[in-house]
């Protein structure tokens, strides 16, 4: 839940009425005060990249021209996946990596930017122009410089191969770009379609350019020093995180939008990346520094990002607005950029938190007289104080859908939460008025309190095991064991070395 933002439908609503989909929330179209804002495998800032000791050629750069179609573009990618996120030594990294690959690319004497999203998903994605896309979700999956080399080339391979440069196919990316945010509001399945970014189908591209790309990008890694079997690991540990992903979430693989829909089968693309990997020799030759990797992602925020809200169980946090919220009993709820969504079991209730700058002349009664919902005018309005903020109710009803509306001012903000049922209840009205009394402000200390998780390194001890290291730095965290694993690349068979160090996930 960010500073800018629409209605976003929830994907378990697929009966759910017009409400998800259409201008109902208009007048929301200005929102939360700034905020830092969520492919191909989900500030631009000026680090000079590392010279590789090798013939400079001179590159040109990417273009961005102002007010150009790829522009509005990359606006639009930035801002659907939470921002850029600022990390100088990841970024350095990038730069020198992407370097050493546009030398031994096939248009070495263009450059390619790097760009980190400040996205929990794991996704990658590259514009025509050069610009290649990490989230920091994808950042922390990787293991060494080998991995990440594998990903900035299969992008960068997308863009020397002009799989998205002709005209047509362009116009198309187009079109699908600028769905991000037309789609993130109209679509029933919109709301999983934003949290996991690895579904978003920005890099669609054919299912034989993306084979193309596994095969230039492993060949490419291996040319410019990295081990190419690093591929082979980056799309094993993809593999696998997609997997836990889905037992954390309790949801089966939608196959229209998941990452692995638009790509050729994980293990298809690993048994491809294996045998152009063997062509280069046994694993370990070449370059995969786990060590200044790892020290580049040392810090870095994993999960959600508490500047844009954060997600505990039925409780929504927000500490840099300071509010919080508590879901009714049996809703799961989701942050997205554009709202606070909820929904029980079976779609048969939702909810929606979402807010708007309003001028503090205008009552809130007369925002909800003013504002239909669904085309349904909201009648029996009362105004109330909720925990020391002025607040007012009110109901629509249709033939099918109810809908219980209460507007919080809050300074010159108005939080505005909506609770849909389908022939509401008067008892899950009352539930619903109940939730709306837990809206209230956070302290200043319990704002300060809530902080981001982190990915750190630990050093393991002789005889030390996982398990051992997830109890101490990790408990809490959902399928702790098994996401450590996952972001270590390591199997429950595997050793830890004495002396060696590992992510965990921490405060």
């Amino acid at each position: 839940m960010r500073e800018t933002f629409r209605a976003t439908p929830h994907r378990h609503a697929k009966n759910a009425p017009a409400l998800w989909r259409r201008g109902a929330w208009r007048w929301l179209a200005v929102s939360l005060p700034a905020l830092m804002l969520a492919g191909c495998f989900n500030d631009p800032l000026s680090i000079p990249p590392v010279e590789p000791n090798r013939v400079h050629l001179p590159g040109t750069g990417p273009v961005l021209e102002p007010g150009s179609q790829l522009e509005r573009e990359h606006k639009r990618l930035v801002g659907s996946f939470g921002g850029e996120y600022r990390s100088p030594k990841i970024q350095a990294q990038l730069n020198a990596i992407s370097e050493r690959l546009r030398l031994v690319s096939d248009r070495p004497n263009e450059n390619f930017k790097v760009i980190i999203l400040n996205s929990p998903s794991v996704n990658a994605f590259a514009l025509p122009n050069g610009y290649v896309y990490l989230t920091r979700g994808l950042l922390a999956l990787a293991n060494d410089t080998a991995e990440i080399a594998s990903v900035i080339a299969h992008e960068i391979a997308h863009v020397t191969g002009r799989h998205a440069m002709a005209r047509a196919e362009l116009e198309s990316r187009s079109v699908l770009v600028s769905r991000v945010m037309t789609e993130v509001l109209e679509n029933p399945g919109a709301s999983q379609f934003m949290r996991d970014q690895s579904r978003v189908t920005l890099a669609s591209f054919s299912r034989q350019q993306e084979i193309d790309a596994d095969e230039v990008g492993v060949r490419s890694i291996a040319k410019a020093g990295f081990e190419a079997h690093g591929a082979t690991r980056f799309l094993t540990a993809l593999d696998r995180s997609s997997r836990m992903r889905e037992e954390i979430s309790a949801t089966g693989r939608n196959e229209k939008n998941d990452i692995l829909a638009t790509h050729p089968a994980t293990p298809e693309r690993i048994a491809n990346a294996i045998a152009i990997a063997r062509q280069y020799g046994a694993p370990g030759i070449g370059e995969a520094d786990r060590g200044k990797w790892l020290q580049a992602v040392d810090g870095l925020t994993f999960g959600e990002d508490p500047t844009q809200g954060l997600v505990r169980g039925r409780t929504f946090l927000h500490p840099r607005l300071k509010f919080t919220l508590e879901a009714p009993e049996g809703f799961v709820l989701e942050n997205t950029p554009q709202a606070v969504l909820g929904v029980t079991s079976g779609a048969k209730e939702a909810l929606r938190l979402d807010s708007n700058r309003v001028e503090t002349t205008k009552s809130l009664t007369a925002l909800l007289t003013d504002t239909p919902i669904e085309g349904l005018k909201v009648g029996e309005i009362r105004e109330l104080t909720i925990n020391q903020l002025a607040a007012a109710t009110g109901i629509a009803r249709g033939p099918d859908w109810t809908f219980r509306v209460v507007l919080l001012r809050s300074g010159d903000y108005v939080y505005r939460l909506i609770f849909a049922a389908q022939n509401m209840t008067a008892a899950q009205d009352t539930h619903f008025l109940e939730a709306s009394q837990s809206f209230r402000r956070l302290t200043d200390d319990e704002a300060k309190a809530i902080q981001p998780q982190r990915i750190r390194l630990i050093t393991a001890q002789t005889g030390e095991r996982a398990e051992d290291i997830v109890a101490i730095h990790m408990a809490g965290q959902p399928q702790a064991l098994e996401r450590f694993y996952v972001i270590n690349g390591l199997g429950p068979g595997d050793i830890l070395q004495p002396g060696t160090s590992y992510k965990v996930i921490g405060g």
